[in-house]
This record gives C-alpha cells, structure tokens and sequence, in this order.
C-alpha cells in the first residue's frame, strides 16, 4: 500500500523564476516530504493552469527512485462567467440609472420653463403661483434624485461584490493543474524535491533611461549613465514572491536541432489527384507508444527510471546564443489578471559608459542645432532592443530606442535641440546676368546665389564636431549647370577635399553612407571604390572640361558639411555660393 503525501502549492513558496521574452517563464519549486519505506505517492496541486506539461522536471535528494510523474491537466471550466444574480443587480442598476434620467430631464424642462416666465412680466399673479408650485416639484425631484443615487451606490457595490467572488472563483480555476510524483524509498525518512516547470502569460522586456550630462568644467569630459532595467508582467495565476530572478532572452519555444534542406527539384507541371474522402496519416502519427496513447483518465505520464534518486541536470550553455541576467536580492512579482498591461521593473544594471557628443544642423530646414550622443558600449552587459528615456543635465528631453548592442559596439541617440548654439540663416541673394558666348559656344542665362549662416556657441566650453549642412540643386538635365563657387577649392565630389574656411572649421562634401565624423565609414566608402557624392562640379572643373554634359552616376543630393569646432562664445560666418547656367531664354524650375 502507498503512503499519500498531498501538499498544496499555494501554501509553498517558489524558489526561483527565470522569465524568457516569448512569453515564457520557468519556475522552480522545493518540497519537503517524510517518505515512508516503499512506494509514496506525492501529489502536489494548486499548480498554474497554465503549465507546460512537457517541461515538468523533477529532481530529489535522498536514499530513493523517482518511479514516475503524472501530470494531471485541470479540469474544464463549466462555471459560467456571469450568473443569473449578477445579471439581475445589472438589470437594476441600469433602470435606476433610467429612472435618475428621466428625472433630470424633468428637472432641467422646469428650469427652462421658468426661465421663460421671468422674461414675461405681465402676469404677476401666474408668475407667483407657478414659483409656488416650482418649489414644490423642484423639493421632490430632488429628494427622488438623492434617493436613486443612494440606491444605484447600494447596486453597483452588491454588484463589484458579487463580481470580486466570481473573479476569486476564476482565479482559483487558473490554478487547478496537478503533479503526482511516485516515489520508491528503501528506508523511511526525510526527502527534498524540487519541481521545474514552465509557463506561459510570463515575459520581459528591457527599459533604458540614459542621461547625458555635459560639464561647464573644460577639462572633464561629458558621461553618459545608462540605468538598464527590466519590464516583467505575468499573469500565470501564481504570486512570485521573494524570489531569486533570472531574466534571459533564450527562448524554450525554439528547438535545438539543425534543419535540413529538403530536395530542389524542376520539371514539367503535374496534375495533383483529387481525394474525396480524409487523407490518412503516416503511420509515424499512428503508431502506439506515444503519449497519448499512455493518457488514462486525464493523467498524462511521464516515466522517469533511474537507479538512484538523482535526476541528470539540464545543461545550460549561455553566451553563444542568449543572454541571462540575474536579479541581485529577492524579487515580488504578484500575479495580474489575463490581458493586464500592470508591469513590475527591476534594476538590471546601472553603467557608465565611454560617449563622444557631437552636434548636427540644417539650418535650411531649421535654425536649431541637435545633440547626438555616439554611445560605446563599454560594459560586459548586451543591450537588447527596447524603449529608452533620453535626459539632458537630469531634464528630460525625449522617447528614444537602443538598438540590440554587444559589448563594445556602439550606438547612436539624440538628445534633442541645444539652444546653446544660436544660427542664423540669413536670406538667400540672388543676382542674375547674361554671358555674350562667342562664335563656338551659345549664350546663356548664369543665375547667381549667395547664402549666409551665422552660427554662434553661447557655452562656456568648446563645441566639437558640429557639423552644420546645407545643399545647392542638383542638375537632372544636362542643358543646366550648376557650379560651386564657395566654399572655394572645394573641387569635385570625386576629389573628396576638406578645405579650411575659418578657424576651426572646415567644408567638405557630405558623406553619404556614413554618420557624421564616421571615419569607418568613410574607409568603406574608399574601399569599394564607388562615388557617394551628388552630380555637381566645381566652377574650375567644368569650365575645364568644356563640356555641355554634367557629372553622372553619382548618388549624394549636393549636400556641403561644415565640420566646425567653436570654443567658448565663439561665432563664424559661413557662406554657400553657386551659380546656374541655362541656356539663353530657356528658364529652369525645380524638379522632383
């Protein structure tokens, strides 16, 4: 005969929960049992719903054999959600709520008749008898308005009651699966089990608040702090709390094993036959020995053999394809009800990490310069995609996302305008005249423009990079030139010059395909050989060539770039000029 031991989880703590992002949550769970000598039957229920039958493990210390595990699904919810007494108090509150309409209407009919009396003075006497009888019906649809509103308050808190009981009845049903674990001890005694199971309506989900401080202090360099947390819900039907917490971005979904290609194989089209009655299944699905067919009364069986009570362990590898981080201290992670967005955060890390600021205008399209932080991730934490909040000097600035990152890598992120660097675009000038041509060459049109930026840095400190851009048009036709005249020697994209303008500022062509002051980028570029610049020549280059045809192939939209360093207070004059050549009488417009 058997010696039965029921223990009920709800009155047992949980040891340890590892949360995975694919809604996923593994949970660990001790047992202390008195085994007798023999077969004992431990049963253990007041499990989660929600269990993952295929993922109970069990594993035991002490002088016996774990002979089987039985896992018993919950039982079908036949309870209805809403009941004959709770559709009743609804029936109730609803024509209470009727009734306080009607009597408000009423009440508000009167108000507006009696506003109609007072602006017609002629008949005093029926004006005092009907504000007679106006403070009597006001006084009763009053006192019934008081009397609904009290009665609705009874209703709606007998309803939230009888609700507040149905939900304790569906949480009670969200915990009704079962695990019996059949032990053979040689000796009577004490035993430790331990309980692995997954569940679903668990996840995570990284959260960043990075906050960038820049110094008035010249020779201390700005730090960029990430607070790195973790977003978990869960809805499992089971309280975690004081738990050990492990959050990993492995998902148990996944299966370990390498997939094949199948055979690729062309040919004439056949025609497919047509079945009318059910295909049959391979007798791989048909076959006995599975675990359905060992099903028996609801109870699906696990055999686990073994010559002593331990368990093999599951081997964890972590680093090749996941990540896990462990919580430091306890965690509380109470359950939710299904389709909650309550979540629960906990401190993953708090880094300081190696940052370079730089700042980016365009003035043409808005006189404001932006703060971009490139971030190195210099920890030994991977940062996964997720939402970050951006704060500038301890004020917030914006919502941003880091993208996933490894340790080492860098990323990017704004943070928002500067109103320390002061730009002024000044209006475009524009002076048109007419070239004379000679007896090879046509006449035409030369349109010429002149625009003007003022920059200024109003910190005490230096800023550098900034990097300010603006653009000249860019010819889709070869009839029209267009020719850089400054900033001068700039020379063709193809040249790639840097031509210094002020002190401490120079002109270049931009970039395409590189962020900005990214010299890997710029590496790549001169590796692959291929032009990143807009179809655009300098005055020197194309009066050189002699040729009606402008430069081709190239991929950039005439963007210059300005790569300024300002110090403290410090202003400089900027200046873009080009010049358009038509042909004589044929005007240009501005194309897609």
């Amino acid at each position: 005969m058997s010696n039965n031991i029921e223990i009920d989880a709800t009155d047992n703590a949980i040891d340890a929960v590892c949360v995975y992002q694919a809604d996923r949550a593994e949970i660990k769970r001790t047992f202390q049992v008195e085994l007798e000598t023999g077969q004992n039957e431990v049963c253990i229920a007041g499990l989660p719903s929600c269990l993952d039958s295929e993922s109970i493990r069990v594993e035991g210390v002490g002088n016996a054999v774990i002979f089987d595990v039985i896992y018993s699904p919950p039982p079908k919810d036949t309870k209805p959600k809403d009941t004959e007494e709770t559709k009743s108090i609804r029936d109730e509150v609803a024509k209470l709520k009727s009734d306080r309409a009607i009597l408000e209407e009423q009440s508000r009919l009167l108000e507006s008749y009696s506003n109609s009396l007072k602006s017609d003075k002629s008949d005093v006497g029926a004006l005092t008898d009907f504000f007679g009888m106006y403070t009597d019906q006001k006084r009763a649809i009053n006192a019934d308005l008081a009397k609904l509103s009290d009665e609705i308050s009874e209703a709606e808190k007998k309803l939230l009651e009888k609700l507040k009981e149905l939900r304790t009845d569906d949480e009670s049903s969200r915990r009704g699966a079962k695990v019996t674990i059949i032990v053979l001890a040689e000796k009577k005694g004490k035993a430790e089990l331990s309980l692995w199971y997954i569940v679903s309506g668990a996840s995570w989900s990284p959260l960043y608040d990075l906050r960038a401080k820049i110094t008035t202090d010249k020779q201390e360099k700005p730090s960029v702090s990430l607070h790195y947390r973790g977003s978990i819900s869960q809805s499992t039907g089971e309280d975690w709390f004081d738990v050990a917490l492990t959050l990993s971005t492995a998902s148990p979904l996944h299966g370990t094993e390498i997939p094949t290609l199948a055979p690729y194989r062309i040919g004439h089209p056949r025609v497919t036959p047509t079945f009318t009655g059910s295909v049959l299944r391979s007798s791989a699905m048909l076959g006995g020995g599975g675990d359905r067919a060992r099903e028996r009364e609801g109870a699906k069986r696990k055999r686990k053999m073994a010559s002593t009570f331990e368990v093999p362990n599951a081997t964890v590898v972590e680093g090749a394809t996941s990540s896990t981080f462990t919580i430091e201290g306890l965690s509380n992670i109470p359950s939710s009800d299904p389709g909650s967005t309550k979540a629960h955060k906990v401190t993953i890390a708090v880094v300081d990490l190696a940052a370079k600021l730089e700042w980016i205008a365009v003035p043409k399209e808005q006189t404001s310069a932006f703060l971009r932080c490139q971030v190195k991730n210099t920890s030994q934490y991977p940062l996964i995609d997720g939402p970050s909040s951006v704060f500038m000097d301890n004020n917030f600035v914006c919502k941003s996302r880091i993208p996933d990152v490894s340790p080492q890598e860098t990323f990017s992120t704004s943070l928002g305008v500067d109103p320390s660097i002061r730009i002024t675009y000044h209006p475009l000038s524009k002076v048109a005249r007419n070239s004379a041509g000679g007896l090879l060459s046509s006449k035409h049109d030369i349109s010429s423009y002149v625009q003007r930026m003022t920059v200024k840095n109003t910190r005490t400190t230096a800023v550098s990079p900034l990097f300010i851009k603006d653009q000249i048009p860019v010819s889709i036709n070869s009839a029209y030139k267009v020719n850089l005249s400054e900033p001068q020697e700039l020379g063709a994209p193809k040249d790639r010059k840097e031509v210094p303008v002020a002190t401490g500022v120079k002109a270049r062509w931009a970039r395409k395909g590189a962020t900005d002051g990214d010299i890997d980028g710029e590496e790549k570029e001169k590796e692959t050989g291929t032009s990143k610049f807009g179809t655009i020549a300098s005055k020197k280059a194309l009066s050189d060539s002699g040729s009606d045809s402008g430069v081709s192939g190239v991929e950039e939209e005439g963007v210059v770039e300005w790569v300024c360093t300002l110090d403290g207070g410090k202003g400089v004059d900027l200046t873009l000029a080009w010049d358009i050549v038509a042909p004589a009488g044929q005007p240009w417009v501005r194309g897609a």
